[in-house]
């Protein structure tokens, strides 16, 4: 009799477990803002891309000598990444939850572009804050620069 209580509890366990959709947390929910910053990038849509940031993002972009700190900045930015028809693949990152509404990431992607017929890629670093603000998630700060090559 017992096992068949225990095979009931367990049953309305596992069906309780599965009604409710996995709940994420701060990193993976922020990290979301991150992925769809790519696939904006990635689309060429420069409006898309820029609305991935807050209004007063700090932006140092890996071609750029200047900070970008305007959302006219950004748009002459990322339109000339898109006229050049840059691509974006993220690669591995690490998280630092600086509180429920700020996250950090460090990590590496790779941009790439046709040019000559051939594609060119471009190894780089970055850092993301990303912000909850009025319930989304948006970019504050991004760091980006060309991935130096390992020493010999």
């Amino acid at each position: 009799m017992s096992i068949r209580i225990l095979g009931i509890l367990f049953g309305g366990l596992l069906a309780l477990v599965a009604a409710f959709p996995s709940i994420a947390g701060p990193k993976e929910d922020a990290y979301s803002s991150v992925e769809r910053w790519a696939v904006a990038f990635n689309s060429g849509d420069v409006e898309k891309t820029v609305a991935s940031y807050t209004p007063d993002a700090l932006v140092l972009g890996t071609a750029s000598p200047s900070l970008a700190s305007k959302p006219d900045e950004l748009r002459a930015y990322f339109g000339a990444a898109s006229a050049v028809k840059f691509q974006v693949k993220l690669g591995d990152s690490s998280a630092i939850v600086l509180s429920n509404d700020a996250v950090a990431f460090t990590g590496f992607y790779e941009f790439s572009r046709p040019k000559d017929g051939e594609q060119v890629v471009i190894p780089a670093r970055f850092t993301f804050v990303v912000v909850k603000r009025g319930g989304e998630w948006k970019i504050v700060h991004h760091h980006s620069s060309v991935r130096p090559k390992p020493a010999p």
